[in-house]
């Protein structure tokens, strides 16, 4: 936990869009050797965590966020003609009870595999994330990504476990993946919004949340987050 916090803290005071007018709101910190020793210094498990394993950590994550924003941007979607159907009629019904429903129908599409062995994996997957078995279901995602790896939505599914753990580095590296095979994957750009959120970088959050607003009107909550997001802060083009 509290390297998770120091990470976070750091990456907001030298990363980030909102430092430059709110600092002391999104809880800017130097990265210093005080600060390193009274995060880490009274941890004898957290040691050697020196300051330059603390600044190749952020900068890792400065990286991905540009890399994610990038794939996001300019990755096509493959051929699948149910999918592209589901899309294109999700962007012409008014949100509501036909929209969500096509909505369903497109995670369905993405939970899906070709070899029954890997829906029955998924199905697992899902109890145990459910039931907040969360080792049991790294332990199936692990051997999913590596048995299925052009598969998006096991891809997603571990970015979605280590979201919860607060493993945000790893989820941005599987989100990443994700988007490579599915550009059109609502759900993971809108958990790449959160993590950029909780990571201070409301910018990156703000263009995340409206590309998959494009993708997915139904996501109503998150239009009422960009709204207050665009009142509260300036915009800067990435």
């Amino acid at each position: 936990v509290a390297r998770q916090d120091l990470f976070r803290s750091v990456y907001r005071r030298h990363f980030t869009f909102a430092v430059k007018y709110f600092p002391k709101l999104v809880g800017a910190k130097e990265l210093d050797d005080a600060m390193l020793d009274d995060r880490c210094g009274a941890d004898d498990h957290l040691l050697p965590w020196s300051r330059e394993r603390a600044v190749m950590s952020i900068d890792s994550a400065a990286l991905l966020i540009e890399q994610i924003i990038i794939t996001m941007m300019t990755t096509d979607a493959g051929e699948s003609s149910e999918l592209g159907s589901l899309f294109e009629k999700l962007q012409l019904v008014e949100p509501g009870e036909e929209s969500r429903q096509v909505e369903n129908r497109i995670w369905e599409v993405w939970c899906n595999h070709e070899e029954p062995e890997a829906v029955e994996a998924m199905e697992h997957v899902v109890a145990a994330l459910n039931q907040g078995s969360l080792a049991d279901a790294n332990e199936r995602l692990n051997h999913m990504v590596n048995r299925w790896p052009t598969w998006a939505e096991a891809w997603n599914k571990r970015a979605t476990l280590r979201f919860v753990e607060e493993r945000d580095l790893e989820s941005m590296q599987d989100i990443e993946r994700t988007l490579q095979l599915e550009p059109r994957h609502f759900g993971a750009i809108s958990g790449f919004g959160q993590i950029c959120m909780r990571a201070g970088d409301v910018a990156s959050a703000v263009v995340a949340f409206e590309k998959a607003v494009r993708l997915n009107p139904n996501f109503e909550d998150i239009r009422k987050a960009i709204a207050y997001l665009e009142r509260e802060l300036p915009r800067t083009l990435h």
